[in-house]
């Protein structure tokens, strides 16, 4: 079982802030207003919630759980980078990924087994259910898809980053 203290502050911070990330990421893949925007961070927010719920039995998702405090936010420009709003929602998936892929490397060091794959396959589902919260397309909610091709992608990316897929 892997508590806290297997942790330094820098990794702690990751694992606590890339499946938000992960939810920010699918909304930059394929943005489609505020209103969706706001539903499909919220939906993959859930996940996290229940997520930490379904695996309490796990000493690493319990820590995550009962840890309150405000995790540092990094700097916004700098993460973003110049360029049109299409090179910076870019940026800001490749950096999702980064997190991704350097969280489950933290983990596959870390955590035990148990612990790395319901991580791991908590990115996925917050990914998942992120997308899954708002129609992409059509207009005033009529046509769309649940899940567009370019969610779906990115979707795929993350399981892939963590590896699942």
């Amino acid at each position: 079982m892997t508590d806290r203290n297997a942790f330094t502050t820098d990794e702690w911070t990751l694992l606590r802030v890339t499946p938000s990330f992960v939810a920010v990421g699918v909304v930059a893949a394929d943005a489609s207003g505020l209103f969706a925007s706001l539903k499909e961070t919220l939906a993959g927010a859930n996940e996290v919630g229940a997520a930490l719920d379904a695996n309490s039995d796990l000493e690493l998702f319990r820590a995550l759980a009962a840890d309150r405090s405000t995790p540092a936010v990094p700097d916004v420009e700098r993460l973003l980078g110049d360029g049109s709003k299409d090179v910076q929602l870019q940026n800001f998936k490749t950096a999702a990924l980064e997190r991704v892929s350097a969280t489950v490397g933290i983990l596959n060091r870390k955590a035990t087994p148990t612990e790395a794959d319901a991580y791991r396959r908590l990115l996925a589902r917050v990914a998942q259910r992120a997308a899954d919260a708002a129609k992409e397309g059509g207009f005033l909610g009529i046509g769309g898809v649940r899940v567009s091709d370019k969610e779906r992608a990115f979707i795929d990316l993350v399981s892939n980053a963590a590896g699942i897929g």
